[in-house]
């Protein structure tokens, strides 16, 4: 039997509240200001020691250490990870805009969908509050540390100063939500109407965001109007939820509040209307989920490539990625397989993508990659690896342009530039120990060059080598700033891909044990039975995608069957 563990959330670089009804109307948040001086200070010292570690662990490469939203990470993220020492939390269902503990544990769990936050709903309940805490407790200081000079300058005494923080960190009073009215016709065209009013200059009359109205947040950074054609809403796109951010708009952001320009049928209308602009399904797909993907033994071959018929007999699994630079243009996901013969482990990756980008010579051209990474230890790591004996990661990762440096040639400037001009000079040929055994062209075909003479292919650069037989490198990791590929002779996972009519399909394969020369620790090995977290990411040419711009998955289960 194979046993179940939790497997954490992020992979790559990571509001159950409840609703009191009342005569017609939804109570949303908790919490009042006069009901706590200082809410850190209420909470259980053990929670928030519990939580601190918590943040450390799981939320500082984000939002850093001291929760100001500087994490050693924060600089690949559009939206930028929230500041937690300022009091501008964006989502809120409380009258003062402080987010309620149902508010934070509600984000917490949920993630952001539309940014890079993920979800931790796995985590226990506890750990959970704890975080709500922790993250409460920096909120706190922040403000203090706002007030301490008027405080050391003797321009206000310390009662004042924590009356203020009190003030401005202490959840108010819950949002009164009227019950929701039933749509109508006359209702949408009401909607529309007052859409095209008050939100078609930011949003866009069809939904779509105009470029020019992107406006900056409280720390300066540009923040572009939602797409709601695109239908993925940070908060969620419940009822309740927008009618809250349209009533009281979004602190620390652009987005104002209607509270006095609309009646609250007319808020409803609103919502309605707005909901009715989203793309079907897209606030689902956005939601990152944990699943399990099941390697089935085949007992005999593996598929000898991604579009062999052999593959329906798989298992699929869908896993959502979610973009650290966030576009609305993007890919939403890929459906992964997995089979394996006792010998060899091989998996599939499919994914829609319009165009195929499958050359980087250009400075302005960039590959479609697919990557899979494997933790080398049962409770993985926040991000690509961590220090210590057990603490890497494994990845694999293809890449287009080497599919098609194998399938058609190696893709060097004269592929780029098939007119260009050059000059001639002399190389020795390919196989010849010196000069002058038989000259080349500088045109000729870069395999018929000398490496002497081709200095990173000669000093057994992977990205440079014309002569490379797989289009996938095997990468090792054990956190931020330690991915490095593995050298050439060591090379051994294997790939193939197909591009049809906007669908790249990648096969990659690999030995599920290492040969006895390969001397390497920080690679996976895979035995029947395993429970091993993977997670995986894509790059998309077209969009720039490259380094650590790119689609993330949250930790998934494999399970070599």
């Amino acid at each position: 039997m194979i046993e179940k563990r939790r497997v954490r959330t992020i992979a790559w670089v990571s509001f159950s509240g409840v609703i009191v009804c009342l005569a017609g109307f939804t109570a949303i948040g908790r919490g009042s200001a006069s009901a706590g001086q200082d809410a850190a200070a209420k909470a259980e010292p053990a929670a928030v020691s519990r939580g601190e570690s918590l943040f450390l662990k799981y939320c500082a490469l984000c939002h850093g250490d001291r929760g100001d939203g500087a994490g050693k990470f924060a600089y690949l993220m559009n939206p930028r990870p929230r500041n937690f020492l300022r009091d501008d939390f964006k989502l809120s269902t409380t009258q003062n805009l402080v987010p309620s503990d149902d508010d934070l544990l509600r984000t917490i769990s949920r993630g952001m969908p539309g940014s890079a936050m993920p979800p931790w709903g796995h985590l226990p309940n506890a750990d959970l509050k704890a975080l709500v805490a922790h993250v409460r407790k920096l909120s706190v200081e922040g403000a203090r540390a706002r007030f301490d000079p008027q405080v050391h300058d003797g321009k206000m005494s310390v009662e004042e100063r924590d009356r203020l923080v009190a003030e401005r960190t202490s959840p108010g009073g819950p949002i009164i939500v009227p019950a929701e009215p039933v749509q109508d016709d006359v209702r949408w065209f009401r909607g529309r109407t007052l859409y095209l009013e008050g939100c078609a200059s930011c949003h866009g009359a069809d939904g779509h965001p105009r470029p020019e109205a992107v406006k900056f947040d409280a720390d300066g950074y540009p923040v572009p109007p939602r797409s709601f054609a695109a239908g993925i809403f940070k908060g969620g796109m419940e009822g309740s939820g927008l009618y809250c951010r349209i009533l009281k708009g979004m602190k620390g952001t652009p987005m104002p509040s209607y509270e006095t320009a609309f009646t609250a049928d007319e808020i409803w209308d609103l919502v309605h209307y707005v909901q009715s602009l989203a793309r079907a399904g897209a606030q689902d797909r956005a939601q990152l989920r944990q699943g399990t993907l099941v390697a089935a033994n085949t007992y005999g071959a593996l598929p000898d490539g991604p579009d062999a018929a052999a593959w329906d007999q798989a298992r699929p699994l869908y896993v959502g990625l979610t973009p650290l630079w966030w576009e609305d243009e993007r890919i939403e996901g890929l459906v992964v397989q997995a089979l394996h013969n006792e010998k060899e482990l091989a998996l599939r990756f499919a994914w829609l993508d319009p165009t195929r980008d499958d050359r980087a010579v250009r400075h302005d051209e960039f590959r479609d990659a697919v990557a899979v990474q494997f933790s080398l230890e049962s409770d993985p790591p926040f991000y690509m690896g961590s220090p210590g004996e057990r603490g890497g990661v494994n990845i694999w990762m293809w890449k287009a342009d080497r599919q098609t440096n194998i399938d058609r040639g190696y893709q060097d400037v004269d592929a780029a530039f098939p007119q260009r001009a050059v000059d001639d000079y002399p190389y020795p040929a390919f196989g010849t120990e010196k000069a002058p055994a038989p000259e080349l062209s500088a045109s000729a075909p870069i395999t018929q060059h000398h490496p002497l003479y081709l200095t990173a292919w000669g000093a057994g650069n992977l990205v440079a080598d014309p002569l490379l037989k797989t289009p996938v490198e095997c990468l090792t990791a054990r956190g931020p700033g330690t991915l490095a590929g593995k050298p050439a002779n060591v090379q051994i996972v294997s790939g193939k891909a197909v591009y049809d009519r906007g669908v790249w399909s990648v096969q990659m394969q690999r030995t599920m044990d290492l040969p006895h020369e390969h001397g390497a620790a920080d690679e996976r090995v895979f035995r029947r039975g395993d429970y091993i977290p993977v997670s995986f990411a894509i790059w998309n040419g077209a969009s720039g995608d490259r380094d650590g711009r790119k689609s993330i998955s949250i930790w998934q289960k494999l399970v070599i069957d």
